[in-house]
C-alpha cells in the first residue's frame, strides 16, 4: 500500500493526537481479552493497530477498513467507568458492559467529547449508532441526545428534577 507524503502526514498527527488524548473520560482500567474475545491487527502506515472484541464486531459490520470509519489510528484504550475505546480516522466506536458498542462521528463526537465530556460526562456512553434526520444527525446516549443540524449541535440532557428537559445549543 502506496501513501503519498501528505496522507502520511495527517496520518501521522492523527496517532499522536490519539495517543495523547487518549479516549476522553480515561479514569480506569478494564480488561482487554477474554475467552470469547476475537482480535485483528490492522496495518495502517504508522504500524499494525490492535481492534478487538464487541468493537472489532462493530467495526466489521460497518465494513472494516473499507467502511466509513477508514481504519485505526491506535489500539483500543481504557474509558471512563470500565469501558473501551477504539478511535478511527473517521469517527470512533465507544463500548461498556451496559451499552454494548456505537459509533459516533463527526461534530456530534466533537461536541460529545470536547464540550461534555465524553464516556465521563453528563451524557455517558452512545446507546445506538449515530443516525442521519433531514437536514443533520442524531446520536442517543445514557442520559440524553446531541442533533446536529445547520451547523448547530442541540443537546437535550433530561432535567434530573421536575423542570423538565434541559437543552443547550452550541456551535458547530
Amino acid at each position: 500500500m502506496y501513501f503519498t507524503l501528505r496522507r502520511l502526514g495527517l496520518v501521522a498527527a492523527s496517532v499522536a493526537v490519539s495517543l495523547v488524548t487518549g479516549c476522553s473520560g480515561d479514569t480506569g482500567t478494564a480488561p482487554i481479552t477474554s475467552a470469547t474475545e476475537t482480535t485483528a491487527r490492522i496495518a495502517t502506515a504508522a504500524g499494525m493497530v490492535m481492534v478487538q472484541g464487541e468493537i472489532l464486531a462493530k467495526y466489521r459490520s460497518v465494513g472494516g477498513t473499507d467502511g466509513p470509519l477508514g481504519l485505526p489510528i491506535g489500539d483500543e484504550q481504557p474509558a471512563a467507568n470500565g469501558g473501551r475505546c477504539t478511535i478511527f480516522q473517521n469517527g470512533a466506536i465507544y463500548w461498556s458492559p451496559q451499552t454494548g458498542a456505537h459509533i459516533v462521528r463527526g461534530p456530534i463526537r466533537q461536541a460529545w467529547e470536547h464540550e461534555y465530556g465524553g464516556a465521563g460526562g453528563p451524557l455517558g456512553y452512545p446507546i445506538a449508532d449515530e443516525q442521519t434526520i433531514p437536514g443533520g444527525w442524531r446520536s442517543e446516549f445514557q442520559h440524553g441526545v446531541i442533533t446536529y443540524t445547520g451547523d448547530q449541535a442541540h443537546v437535550e440532557i433530561p432535567a434530573r428534577a421536575a423542570d423538565g428537559p434541559s437543552t443547550q445549543t452550541g456551535a458547530g
